[in-house]
């Protein structure tokens, strides 16, 4: 390819083939229109090409290890299932062929990204699935009915959202007795911002994290504003305790076993800015220090991600 920036038609044929796999046919207009989208909006933010952080995005494979990490929690198969934030729809139809889930998304439409929530439903129709499974909402108000869904999942949304709270909160109220709630964000108490790609101490206030991507780093903070910045495993803990006195739920893990593996063995996804981390990790591992940071960083509420698995209890 001669170079990302223009790619030609033939180039992006090859790649949306390349990425493909047989659960999930990529196009190269959804390719296109993530790489102009989303890609051009945080090449300055990131110091990513915007290609690249297309391919990541659409990249099937991500899919199938998302639900390897839900499914050790929840048998996936069969379920129905509810995506907050289906993004470019990958996950969707990855889940819908590979584990015949009857799933539902939501996605809104002329907020932020608005074309995401149509390269999703275009994404879907090419791969021959229904793409009005993708419903124009938010996490704040689901347009569904109480306990409607065995698992309720979502990534890298929540630090995103008005009211990550209410998100939680609607999150459980569709969520059928037995059901599993599986929220996957970052934890700001942690040390990188993968939006930024950025190293930061724990984050105590918005302000602070705004201070700290412009004058360390030099990069616009604007879009630092609107991250939810006080997430973390301690908030975390204190909204499921608040929704706990209403709805009957138990907490399974905040992902704590999952960054201990990920640490014991190096296997960090190297995707958009998060190769910098993979390869301190590797180092750290090659030092015998892995295991040893891994329990310091867990001590001090400093894992990341969050990996928020809840369930909600009844017959």
């Amino acid at each position: 390819m001669s170079s990302q920036a223009n790619a030609s038609n033939d180039d992006l044929q090859q790649l949306a083939e390349q990425l493909s796999t047989p659960d999930c046919r990529i196009t190269p207009s959804a390719i296109t229109r993530a790489r102009d989208g989303q890609g051009r909006y945080f090449e300055p933010l990131m110091r990513v090409p915007p290609l690249r952080f297309a391919t990541d995005m659409l990249d099937p494979r991500r899919a199938l290890d998302q639900a390897s990490v839900l499914s050790a929690y929840a048998p996936l198969t069969g379920k129905k299932v509810l995506e907050i934030g289906s993004g470019g729809g990958v996950t969707h139809i990855v889940w819908s062929k590979a584990h015949h889930i009857d799933g539902w998304g939501i996605e809104p439409e002329g907020e932020g990204f608005g074309d995401t929530a149509t390269i999703a439903r275009d994404l879907i129709r090419a791969n021959g699935l229904d793409a009005s499974r993708i419903v124009n909402a938010t996490g704040e108000a689901l347009p569904f009915r109480d306990a409607s869904f065995d698992i309720v999942y979502s990534t890298n949304v929540l630090e995103h959202t008005s009211d990550p709270a209410q998100v939680l909160r609607e999150a459980v109220r569709v969520l059928r007795p037995g059901g599993t709630l599986q929220i996957v964000c970052p934890n700001y108490l942690s040390y990188f911002d993968g939006h930024y790609a950025a190293f930061h101490p724990p984050i105590f206030s918005n302000a602070f994290f705004r201070w700290w991507i412009k004058w360390v780093w030099r990069r616009d903070p604007a879009f630092a504003g609107t991250i939810r910045t006080e997430i973390n495993p301690v908030w975390v803990r204190k909204q499921l305790k608040r929704i706990g006195k209403i709805t009957p739920i138990s907490l399974q893990t905040l992902g704590q076993e999952k960054f201990r593996e990920r640490m014991k063995t190096a296997d960090v996804p190297g995707m958009r800015g998060l190769s910098m981390i993979a390869r301190l990790v590797s180092i750290a591992r090659r030092l015998g220090l892995s295991t040893l940071a891994a329990e310091v960083m867990i001590l001090a509420q400093g894992w990341t991600p969050l990996i928020i698995t809840v369930k909600r209890e009844g017959p």
